[in-house]
């Protein structure tokens, strides 16, 4: 095949242009590939393309005649395209084995090399790893469904052509039995099967000419289209015709329309009373896992699927995303970076992962530690092992001896045996394993509602699982009664956070604050004489230094092990956004002192604790957020708030705000577990 060069978008090279000018190309950096989330529902995904992946990646050629298309589009300067002509990638790819099963935020690609080298490659990687994975996932939920019956890859027209082939290889990876894609048998081994479609019965002066012809021409193995015209009368005709070849009825019967799970079984009936018991019944028609669930008690043998598993309706994609997490300073050594962008947030420095697994083998967490530091994860249950996830496929530019396609095929079926039963099951429901970031053992929280002044006592006496960490959002004088923009019911929340920490301080593995502290932060405060609309624009508050900014007076600034600001030069809302003293931030300390879970409280529940709680989530940290040691804004808006983040994986404990606000009940399985 030819270069891959040109399989890329066009800011890659003008990133390149742009590093070469400023000196940052040459610099060493690490960029790691990984998903935020799964789609909605899913319990697991599954990571293919690797095996696809790193050829094209040797192929990432800049000849002559894509230099020449650059030149002409005057994309990059001519000093990046004498850069381009010589460009052979040289780092080094650690990788998940293709097959392995994954779970949001583990690094499943992590590429080293020099910044220029490492930044052209995002849009191959993610373009082949995002499409390979996102079929991979629906062909293994499909194979689980259809419970040890062999399913038949059938989508080639159905999308573009090289796609098919590519979603033939990662459906055989993930468990399908074969393919109708002749390229992919020739390109990658996968077993062809294919018999006839209507138009051949079509074709035909009977139905009758056509079954004799195949039967004839195929042998008495093949599959017998029989929903053209009259599907009984059509068996009937096979059978006999079989009969007359000597054989007790043909290989199988296809279905492709109608009432799936009633024509199924009327066909069995039909057949075994015929004396064709032996004849196999193979269901195709817009399949997908439910449809082939739905049809596990209609003695159905085999079924082909296509549009459901090749296309975006049955394939959503992986979401993988391609992020810079180290780059060389001017003196050489790495330095973590990560991007702050609210729900889009990274975490920065170089990582592996493992995972955990019981003494009966069954897979409990995802553990992910920065690099080097593999001591400070915390200690294996008795019994337990961890199995490292990610292997040197590619160093200084060369391929390392791969898996072949039929074993990471058994790869994928002993990954997914790790997760148990539970990962067959197909009902909505969140992922199978956390990925716990430096720290932390699996455990649930407990909670029960109550209100009034026993509430810190009793939040000082839920059990905590792990290290925890007590996380006081935005408890500022600003925010409470006579601030600048005051919260009804802030001072309350400050009495009670006061209690639990005097109560409860000791039993945190750190009790952290966070701080709107803002210098110039633009257009969040409404210019002097206008009016703040209240949702993008605010009254004049915590401005850095000010009393408005400090925290409420009932709180013991010294019992806090660190205080993060945010906000300096710019709207920010989540704790993740700020920084202690020394410059660390939030995500970082907690990983630093292997924290995976935070209780989480303060003000208010429809901003900031909110965002703080999204942003924990999307990172892998268990969550805690306190209703009654919260306020809200607004009662529409902190409904909204209390909705995305249950929906997001956090425990809401408690059962209700403090302030004015007036929620609705909540309903048992979101107020506490």
């Amino acid at each position: 095949m030819g270069s891959t060069a040109l399989l890329t978008d066009r800011y890659e090279l003008t990133m390149l242009d742009a590093a070469l000018r400023s000196g940052v190309a040459s610099r060493a950096a690490v960029f790691e590939v990984f998903a935020r989330a799964l789609p909605p529902g899913r319990r697991y995904g599954v990571f293919a393309g690797l095996g696809r992946l790193l050829p094209a990646i040797e192929r990432f050629r800049f000849g002559a005649e894509e230099l020449a298309f650059l030149e002409r589009e005057e994309v990059v300067s001519a000093r990046t395209l004498s850069f381009l002509e010589r460009y052979r990638f040289s780092g080094s790819i650690d990788a998940y084995a293709e097959g392995e099963c994954y779970f949001p935020g583990s690094p499943v690609l992590t590429i080293e090399a020099s910044f220029g080298e490492a930044v052209l490659l995002e849009t191959l990687v993610l373009s082949i790893v995002n499409f390979d994975s996102a079929v991979a996932a629906a062909a293994s939920r499909m194979v689980g469904a259809a419970a040890g019956r062999p399913v038949i890859e059938m989508g080639a027209r159905r999308t573009h052509e090289t796609a098919a082939v590519a979603a033939a290889r990662a459906a055989f990876l993930a468990g399908f039995a074969s393919t109708a894609s002749l390229e992919a048998g020739r390109a990658y081994g996968v077993p062809t099967t294919g018999t006839a479609a209507h138009a051949f019965v079509l074709a035909h002066d009977s139905e009758r000419a056509a079954f004799a012809a195949q039967l004839d021409a195929m042998g008495l193995g093949t599959t017998l289209l029989v929903d053209t015209y009259d599907t009984a009368t059509a068996i009937r005709t096979a059978v006999e015709l079989a009969r007359e070849r000597g054989a007790s009825g043909p290989g199988a019967i296809r279905l492709d329309s109608g009432d799936l799970v009633s024509e199924a079984r009327a066909a069995r009936r039909l057949l075994d009373d015929l004396g064709a018991s032996r004849t196999r019944i193979v269901i195709t028609s817009d399949l997908d896992e439910y449809s082939i669930e739905a049809l596990a008690g209609a003695a159905v043998d085999a079924y082909g699927v296509g549009t459901r598993l090749v296309t975006g309706s049955g394939a959503p994609t992986a979401s993988f995303v391609y992020k810079l997490v180290a780059v060389g300073g001017e003196e050489g050594s790495l330095r973590s970076v990560e991007k702050l962008s609210a729900f889009k947030r990274s975490l920065g420095g170089r990582k592996e992962a493992t995972r955990w697994l019981d003494g009966e083998g069954v897979a409990r967490v995802e553990q992910v530690v920065p690099v080097g530091a593999a001591e400070a994860a915390p200690e294996l249950p008795a019994g337990w092992r961890a199995r490292p996830l990610q292997s040197r496929v590619m160093t200084r530019g060369r391929l390392e001896a791969l898996p072949s396609l039929a074993e990471s095929r058994e790869h994928h079926r002993e990954s997914l045996g790790e997760l148990g039963g539970a990962a067959l099951d197909l009902r909505p429901g969140e992922p199978l394993l956390p990925t716990r970031y430096g720290g932390g053992t699996p455990g649930s929280g407990a909670g029960a509602s109550m209100a009034g002044a026993a509430i810190a006592a009793r939040a000082a006496a839920a059990p905590l699982e792990g290290p925890t960490a007590l996380v006081v959002v935005d408890l500022q004088r600003d925010f409470c009664e006579g601030g600048s923009l005051a919260v009804d019911g802030g001072d309350e929340v400050a009495a009670r956070v006061a209690e639990l920490m005097r109560r409860a301080g000791g039993r945190y593995g750190a009790v952290l604050a966070t701080r709107d502290w803002h210098v110039d932060p633009g257009a969040h405060f409404a210019p002097p004489g206008e009016a703040p609309d209240y949702l993008t624009s605010w009254p004049v508050h915590c401005v850095a230094g000010s009393a408005g900014a400090e925290l409420h007076p009932l709180l013991d600034a010294g019992a806090f092990d660190a205080v993060f600001d945010k906000g300096g030069e710019r709207a920010a809302y989540s704790g993740f956004e700020g920084r202690d003293r020394a410059g660390t931030l939030l995500a970082t300390y907690l990983a630093e002192h292997r924290i995976a879970r935070i209780d989480l409280c303060g003000l208010t529940a429809d901003y900031c604790v909110r965002a703080t709680a999204l942003d924990a989530c999307q990172l892998g940290i268990e969550v805690r957020v306190l209703l009654p040691l919260t306020a809200g804004v607004a009662t529409e808006t902190t409904e909204s708030a209390l909705v995305q983040m249950a929906e997001a994986g956090a425990e809401l404990w408690g059962g209700e705000v403090a302030g004015s606000v007036r929620l609705r009940p909540l309903e048992p399985s979101a107020e506490g577990r």
